[in-house]
């Protein structure tokens, strides 16, 4: 089983190596790489997203997940700022970084490289919580640690997710499954052309995210004590988290299948969001390092725990 994983994460590894290669060679640009993001936001995990939807049928018990996802993310802002008190952690920033998780820049591409997109709605349905989580919540507290904001927009957040393109293409792909919209298309000329457009900008996702996370994994000489311990207790917790979850939770409660339970536990290793370091302060040059030491750190950590998740599925 190991080595049928291996071998599916393997490309997906060896991209990575290509985008750390383009990075050391100057081959490409970080604007060129910031543009190959927004089309992958904007456009291609978009599609990959309507695509694994429209093929899949949204149950009630999805959105106990979603609802789920949401609170534990909350849970562990609280765990992480008990443990900053504990151990007399100064960055403000460490909490953020035990909640959260980058599922849109590398989850995507694990699960779909090791399970097949044909199951990606599995993760998508978990990551549909911690999505509503960081729009909603993590920002708002980044937003009020960079600007010192007393007032949080809500209403501003929620025009935000509603119009994210990943947001759009799962509610839009969930509809024309529910209606059976989707049988419309297929069978028109036109617009069978359309779905089939989507298809192809899908494939390009993975790909050019590996590309894209490869080019991006930096490691600084300052703070690096501090980022290690925060991987290392951040994945102590959230590893326990998501066993006892799918022992009793989605195996006992929602009896729900080993694919799911893999997504979980592929979602839970994961590093915090790529977005937080949008979120600093120019001249607030120890956290830049902290933060950008922990999610490198933390991506490296999460692709062997994933080849470990994989063999034990």
């Amino acid at each position: 089983m190991f080595l049928n994983v291996l071998n599916k994460v393997l490309p997906v590894l060896f991209l990575f190596l290509i985008g750390m290669f383009f990075r050391k060679r100057n081959f490409i640009s970080e604007l060129t790489i910031g543009e190959l993001k927004k089309l992958v936001v904007n456009f291609f995990l978009p599609s990959l997203l309507f695509i694994s939807f429209l093929k899949t049928s949204f149950e009630v018990k999805h959105l106990v997940i979603i609802l789920m996802m949401f609170f534990i993310c909350i849970i562990l802002l609280y765990i992480g700022k008990f443990i900053k008190i504990f151990l007399k952690i100064k960055s403000d920033y460490f909490p953020i970084l035990f909640t959260g998780f980058e599922a849109g820049m590398l989850g995507y591409s694990l699960f779909s490289a090791a399970f097949g997109i044909k199951n990606l709605f599995k993760f998508a349905v978990i990551d549909l919580g911690q999505v509503i989580f960081v729009f909603f919540v993590l920002v708002g507290i980044l937003v009020k640690y960079k600007e010192g904001a007393t007032k949080i927009s809500y209403s501003k957040m929620f025009y935000s997710f509603i119009k994210t393109p990943v947001i759009v293409a799962i509610f839009l792909g969930i509809l024309l499954q529910k209606t059976n919209l989707i049988s419309i298309f297929e069978h028109n000329m036109i617009l069978s052309t359309v779905i089939e457009t989507i298809k192809l900008l899908s494939s390009l996702t993975i790909p050019l995210i590996s590309i894209i996370i490869g080019y991006e994994i930096k490691f600084k000489k300052d703070n690096l004590k501090i980022a290690i311990l925060t991987v290392l207790l951040r994945n102590l917790v959230l590893v326990s988290i998501a066993l006892i979850i799918n022992n009793f939770i989605f195996v006992q409660i929602l009896h729900l299948d080993k694919l799911f339970q893999a997504a979980l536990m592929t979602m839970f290793i994961l590093p915090p969001p790529f977005i937080i370091p949008l979120y600093i302060k120019d001249d607030d040059i120890d956290n830049k390092y902290f933060i950008a030491n922990t999610l490198a750190i933390n991506t490296i950590v999460s692709i062997v725990l994933f080849l470990i998740i994989g063999y034990k599925m």
